[in-house]
């Protein structure tokens, strides 16, 4: 359906195909908040991306999008492409496309509003989608914490933050304030000072392939936690 299509074409014909979605003040698409009790968390299993496939398909895992921008462009430019593999498993996170303090503000909006209108899309297809965000400084907040809707499961990753943990630690702290996630599902190792309630993945977990990521689970996967501040 989209091959052959120019750029002003995939807009025309395919970015209208949301179906059902609302907008908030920044115009970016609400990706819908999933019920915690919705997915049994102790038997959920994480693959990324580039492993997901019919092969790798169970109800039991969630498709994690920590990838190379140019790699999930691909889901950008062909939206429906996956959404029948997308069906077959728990849930899928939405695309992480990159944030960093050196980019224009102009490129962290379009960034945050491709991954939101998938995760919409794919939601209007009956996929399970669960935001994934991610945050610079303080001026890209209102963009970052945008198009999820308050009281939503959130995906994060924490890799490549253990040197800047303070400038992650306030973006946490102001995610949690903004948005009251019910559960925070952390890629990458737990920094101390980030309280909430967790689960909790390694990189393994997610960019090993099949047969390793069978055995990872023998002994089942991390069970959700609380991790509350100092009093």
């Amino acid at each position: 359906m989209i091959k052959g299509l120019t750029e002003y074409d995939k807009y025309k014909v395919v970015r209208p195909i949301l179906g059902d979605c609302e907008y908030d003040a920044y115009e970016m698409p609400i990706v819908r908040k999933t019920p915690v009790d919705t997915i049994d968390w102790d038997k959920l299993k994480v693959i990324g991306i580039q492993n997901a496939s019919a092969k790798t398909s169970s109800k039991d895992t969630l498709v994690l999008m920590f990838n190379y921008d140019k790699r999930l462009l691909a889901l950008w430019n062909d939206p429906l492409k996956k959404i029948a593999l997308f069906q077959g498993f728990a849930a899928v996170g939405t695309p992480d496309f990159s944030i960093y303090p050196t980019m224009n503000v102009n490129e962290i909006r379009h960034n945050i509003y491709m991954s939101r209108w998938l995760g919409v899309t794919w939601q209007n297809y009956n996929c399970l989608t669960i935001p994934t965000v991610g945050w610079a400084l303080p001026d890209t907040y209102d963009l970052c914490f945008s198009g999820i809707e308050h009281g939503s499961i959130v995906i994060i990753s924490t890799l490549g933050c253990q040197n800047r943990t303070e400038d992650f630690l306030n973006g946490f702290n102001e995610m949690r304030s903004r948005l009251d996630p019910p559960l925070v599902i952390v890629f990458g190792d737990m920094i101390d000072g980030m309280t909430g309630t967790f689960i909790n993945f390694r990189y393994t977990d997610c960019f090993c392939r099949r047969s390793k990521y069978e055995q990872l689970h023998i002994d089942g996967v991390s069970k959700i936690f609380t991790v509350k501040g100092v009093a």
